[in-house]
This record gives C-alpha cells, sequence and structure tokens, in this order.
C-alpha cells in the first residue's frame, strides 16, 4: 500500500493579494487529507471518498477536452501527462480528511497535492521538489480551469511550515514561528461561495490600478505609498477606490508583519501581530466584504470571550475564520462559540 499525506493551511496575512503578485504569510496547520492506495489489476483509478461516501472511477489517461469543470482529480491527470507521468497500472484509491470542505482551508489543494505526490511516487521517473509540485498543483486548480486564485494555497501545503511566499518571482522564505500565538480554528458552518467573492475582488482592483496608471503609469500596487491612497481618491468611484484602498493597506499590514517574523526572533510580541490581524481583518470585511454578518456575530462572541484578534480565512464569503487568543483563554472562547451555532472550533498548530 502507498500512503501519502497533506496537510490544510491558513493564511495570517496578504489575502486577496497573492492573484496581484503581492506577498502573502501562510502556514500549513494539522489537519490532514490522507490518500491510501492499493494496486489492482483493472486498467482505471477507483475511488473511495470516505468522508463524501462516494465512489467514483477514473481511466488512467484523459483527453483534456473531457475535464468537466472542477474535476480536480481529472485535470491532475491531464498536467502530469503533459510532464510525461504516464500511469500503466490502476489502483484502489481510498481518501478521507479532517480538512472542512469549502471553508476557505483549502481542502481542494490538499487533494490535488496529496493526488499529485502519489501520481509521481508511483509513475515518476525522477523526484519532484516541493516547489515543482507546487507549481503543478496550482496548473491543474487554477491555470488549468482559467479560475482567478494565486500560487499561496499549494505552496503553503506543498512546503509546509510558516512562509512568506512572493508569487510574482515564486520566491519563499521561511519564518520563524512566534513562541505565544495560540491560534483557534473556527468552522462558522456558513457555506462559502470562492469563485465568485475572488473573481470580483481581483477584477476591481485591477480596475481600479488600471486607472490611476492613466495618469501614473509607473504606479503599481509594488511600489504604491500608503498617501497614494488617498491622493488618488478623486479618480476612482467608491466601489474601486475600496479595493484599491484595501490592496494598498494590506500589502503594508503584511510588510509590518514580515518585520516581525522575521530572522531569529520568536518572541514577537503577540499583541502586536494581533492588531495587525485585526487590522487585516477590517479590510477584508469593509472593503473585500467577504465577512457574512453571521460570521461577523461569532467574530464577536471571540472577542468577547477573551479573543484577541480575529480573521476570516481564505476568499471568504463563509467557511473559517481563527482567533488570536492566549492559552488560557481558549477553552472559554471555543465554549461560547459552539453555543452560540459555530459547526466547530479547536486549537491549531504549524506543521510539520
Amino acid at each position: 500500500m502507498i500512503r501519502v499525506t497533506a496537510p490544510a493551511r491558513i493564511c495570517l496575512f496578504g489575502d486577496h493579494q497573492d492573484y496581484l503578485g503581492l506577498p502573502v504569510i501562510a502556514a500549513s496547520i494539522d489537519r490532514y487529507l490522507t490518500l491510501e492506495a492499493v494496486p489492482h489489476d483493472e486498467k482505471t483509478f477507483v475511488f473511495e471518498l470516505k468522508d463524501l461516501h462516494q465512489t467514483r472511477q477514473l481511466p488512467l489517461y484523459i483527453e483534456e477536452a473531457n475535464v468537466k469543470v472542477g474535476d480536480f482529480l481529472a485535470s491532475s491527470l491531464v498536467v502530469l501527462a503533459r510532464k510525461g507521468i504516464l500511469p500503466d497500472r490502476g489502483y484502489h484509491i481510498s481518501i478521507q480528511s479532517n480538512i472542512p470542505v469549502n471553508a476557505g482551508i483549502s481542502s481542494s489543494s490538499a487533494l490535488i497535492i496529496a493526488w499529485m505526490r502519489f501520481l509521481i511516487q508511483t509513475f515518476g521517473s525522477e523526484n519532484i521538489n516541493p516547489q515543482q509540485l507546487a507549481d503543478w498543483a496550482n496548473e491543474a486548480e487554477v491555470e488549468f480551469f482559467g479560475d482567478p486564485g494565486g500560487l499561496m494555497d499549494h505552496y503553503s501545503i506543498a512546503l509546509e511550515d510558516l512562509r512568506v511566499i512572493y508569487p510574482s518571482s515564486k520566491t519563499i522564505a521561511l519564518l520563524s514561528r512566534p513562541n505565544d500565538l495560540p491560534l483557534i480554528l473556527v468552522e462558522s458552518g456558513i457555506a462559502k461561495e470562492t469563485v465568485g467573492v475572488l473573481s470580483l475582488a481581483k477584477k476591481h482592483a485591477l480596475e481600479a490600478l488600471k486607472r490611476v496608471q492613466q495618469v501614473a503609469p509607473e504606479l503599481n500596487y509594488h511600489n504604491a505609498q500608503p498617501e497614494d491612497i488617498k491622493r488618488f481618491e478623486s479618480l476612482l468611484p467608491p466601489e474601486l477606490f475600496i479595493y484599491w484602498e484595501a490592496a494598498i493597506a494590506n500589502y503594508y499590514i503584511t510588510q509590518a508583519a514580515l518585520k516581525l517574523m522575521q530572522g531569529n526572533d520568536k518572541d514577537q510580541s503577540r499583541a502586536e501581530l494581533a492588531a495587525l490581524i485585526a487590522q487585516h481583518q477590517y479590510y477584508l470585511e469593509t472593503a473585500i466584504q467577504n465577512t457574512p454578518d453571521a460570521m461577523k456575530a461569532q467574530m464577536q462572541v471571540a472577542l468577547a470571550a477573551g479573543g484577541e484578534a480575529v480573521k476570516v480565512i481564505g476568499s471568504g464569503g463563509g467557511g473559517c475564520f481563527f482567533v488570536v487568543s492566549s492559552k488560557e483563554a481558549q477553552p472559554q472562547i471555543i465554549k461560547e462559540l459552539l453555543a452560540s451555532g459555530a459547526a466547530a472550533a479547536y486549537p491549531i498548530h504549524f506543521t510539520p
């Protein structure tokens, strides 16, 4: 039997930034998808999706034109075939996970990375480094379907740990894990609307930049300064200005967090990081508008129970958020959240 795993991920800073080419700070967490494969005599892959109580089959080779939208198992086969990785025998594949689905912590990316790891390990002729795997996974999930997402999910999961990711250059840097940053993951129970939120946010941010560049062609989201937010407000209608403001403000929030988290000093102030997380959530909530009212209510419960900061994870519109607090406050926060209607809440830790 062949067994591979892939973790979930959270974004600490830089949500809705990677598709603009701006840096993000993200980490893999201790929620996992596990794939177990046993060879059989049929020339097919037979999947047992245990959590969904479903089975399905895929041929060893599939034509690109026959891949349905959102079928990441099939798109992964097509992408790896382009790289010369061609399966020549069938397997029975069991998949199970404790990563919440459609919740913002990248269950789909974990599935793709585990599936690709198995295919590469079983049918590849050379070792593939984790960053190459991340690029291929991004190709299978985002580029293949023309979706608006970025690289954060795949890099965070394939490489693991706490990292800053620079999407424009596809470079990464490992960060010191803070000694004192206890986190609670909260499954709100609210269904997440990924593609629509991402598409709208990306469209408006790029349109705002396009209008600004008509009078200041040298400006972009990498070199814009905080004072440029108000400087160009008169050029932009309100529905575009909020995205212009959020992109620049969140970039500088991420830069401030990066200064705290770089180097070997693990005793970064939780209060300072929590304040930056709260600022980031402010722009996600008011400008990107990715935090539903029901989730805001749960966030207020967490803060009233001792939380120091909260932030929605991923594209938003529902799904998960995390809470920063002391370890001592975690049990009461979790108790209050569950009483308020959250589907689940539990401490999480970075991996590996």
